[in-house]
């Protein structure tokens, strides 16, 4: 059974119209401006040849005007390229008249014009067309044979029509390279779209990973460590309650559409939760495992009214949960003080312990709560992390995020 046709238009369509488009944009400023240079050879003829190079000079204007005004892409453009090869025709058929006299410079030089670079231009307009060569072998010879005819007392024949062949040759050339770029070019730039999906493609998936390794390690790593402790100072319940709570995540990560449940534990909503309402969850959990927590608050008159963008409030208050979760793991002591402070341009947390303390320079690079759970996270919200510690000296992190 043969593969049903898809509506739309083709990737060989959309090519051929752009090298239609850029060719018959060169053909009309090309056009305009060599037959604009024709006139102006005309125009230094004396009263009685400028008078009898009236009608030339006519024609010429009118498809100067023709070419270089208006749209210059589109149908209507293509039908310039037309209109004014047609008038740029008439006026060197218009040369032959008799009164011009095609042994003066001026109308051998804009005889010649026209006839070797003003009329050959509009091959521009038909680079892409496999026929070229033919087609402009066929439109040459008799711009040739007016060419010749219109300075045939001149003496300078050969000279005239050698510059009418290789100037269509040149030209028959150029037109086919133009078309040839614009295909390069679409080529190109359809490698860089590819390059860029797969590019984005690859940053979605390690954005997920790592968002899933936080996640992971700010829930069920905690719960498992419960339980590896067998909940020593932990009411049964409330170990029993968090396992809960947490394979309920790991069904929702594991179910298809996992992303908008992503978001949604992510807090991306649109609704915006105060801050204290996010900060009392915090506590009860904490307080549930037997992690006594002080807090101070201070602030800029009004700030607090305020609200902080879902996006940052969730990395705040997930950073500072798992800042306070190392505290309960590794500070050796079950007290800490929280100090929220608020501005109108910034909220930023401070998380105190009087523990054992460490050096952060030493942290290994592999390990997940400080470089993902919390730098990483206040990071990607446009935020910074501050960590003062020393052995011996308790802990102190410095979480700021931007209203």
């Amino acid at each position: 059974m043969p593969a049903p046709r898809t509506l739309g238009r083709s990737p060989g369509d959309a090519l051929r119209r752009e090298q239609a488009d850029v060719g018959v944009v060169c053909a009309r400023l090309a056009g305009g401006v060599f037959t604009v240079a024709s006139a102006l050879h005309l125009l230094t003829l004396d009263a009685p040849g400028l008078l009898a190079a009236l009608p030339t000079l006519l024609l010429l204007a009118a498809a100067a005007v023709v070419l270089l005004v208006g749209s210059r892409s589109g149908p209507g453009g293509a039908l310039a390229v037309i209109i004014g090869t047609a008038l740029g025709l008439a006026a060197l058929a218009a040369s032959l008249a008799p009164g011009i006299d095609g042994t003066i410079p001026a109308v051998i030089g804009g005889v010649t014009m026209i006839a070797s670079m003003a009329l050959p231009s509009a091959l521009f307009a038909i680079g892409a067309v496999r026929r070229l060569p033919l087609i402009a072998l066929t439109g040459m010879v008799p711009v040739l044979l007016l060419a010749l005819a219109a300075t045939r007392e001149s003496g300078r024949g050969f000279y005239v029509a050698l510059s009418v062949v290789v100037c269509w040759a040149v030209l028959t050339a150029a037109a086919r390279w133009i078309a040839a770029s614009v295909e390069r070019a679409q080529v190109g730039t359809a490698r860089l779209r590819t390059a860029h999906a797969a590019e984005r493609r690859s940053s979605e998936s390690e954005a997920r990973r790592r968002y899933d390794a936080r996640l992971l390690h700010d829930t069920i790593l905690g719960t498992l460590t419960l339980v590896a402790h067998r909940g020593e100072g932990v009411p049964p319940d409330t170990v029993q309650a968090q396992a809960a709570a947490d394979l309920g995540l790991l069904r929702r990560l594991g179910r298809p559409g996992a992303d908008e449940g992503r978001r949604a534990d992510s807090g991306s909503g649109s609704d915006s939760v105060p801050l204290p309402a996010a900060f009392a969850a915090l506590e009860r959990r904490f307080e549930a495992v037997g992690l006594e927590i002080t807090w101070h608050t201070t602030g800029e008159r009004g700030a607090a009214d305020r609200p902080l963008a879902p996006s940052a409030l969730d990395a705040l208050v997930r950073a500072a949960g798992e800042c306070l979760e190392n505290v309960r793991r590794h500070a050796g002591v079950l007290s800490v003080d929280v100090t929220v402070a608020e501005d109108h341009e910034t909220v930023r947390v401070a998380v105190s312990d009087a523990g054992r303390g460490f050096a952060p320079d030493e942290v290994p690079a592999g390990r997940l709560g400080l470089a993902e759970s919390v730098r990483a996270r206040i990071d990607a919200v446009g935020g910074d992390v501050r960590v003062f510690s020393a052995p011996g000296s308790g802990t102190t992190v410095l979480l700021s995020v931007p209203r």
